[in-house]
């Protein structure tokens, strides 16, 4: 199965990811994300961040999932293109939450420009058959 794609848009990115579950979806859009830019390596030096977000709807921890990679992805030259989840709450009643730790590696910038932020605009997540898909536009 691909994990993700990029799909055709005049002036940002969008991406399409793929996942067998919840799980899978969050951490193939997050390593989309990161690895449709090119990033250039400085040496391969692994790296972690933990992370915790929260939210009141599955469209906004999504949002605020990516958001939180890029966000620390900014501030330390990382880039991230996997996850360890400890807690997985994207579904239910009441408030969703993630907590974890992003797996990466050190860069030294993007060779397709960067992410200014992941946005709402045509924000899709649903599951088509035993397969969950997620597409989402980011601002470059």
């Amino acid at each position: 199965m691909v994990l993700f794609e990029t799909l055709p848009h005049t002036a940002d990115l969008k991406v399409r990811a793929y996942g067998s579950d919840m799980r899978n979806l969050f951490t193939n859009m997050l390593e989309g994300m990161f690895m449709s830019l090119s990033p250039i390596s400085i040496d391969g030096a692994e790296t972690s961040r933990e992370f915790d977000v929260s939210s009141h709807d599955l469209e906004t921890l999504f949002i605020d999932f990516l958001s939180e990679a890029l966000s620390l992805s900014d501030v330390y030259k990382e880039v991230y293109l996997d996850v360890v989840y400890d807690t997985f709450e994207p579904e239910g009643e009441g408030t969703k939450r993630i907590t974890g730790t992003f797996k990466g590696v050190k860069i030294e910038g993007f060779e397709e420009g960067e992410i200014k932020a992941v946005t709402h605009h045509d924000l899709k997540i649903e599951k088509e058959g035993d397969v969950w898909v997620a597409e989402v536009l980011f601002d470059l």
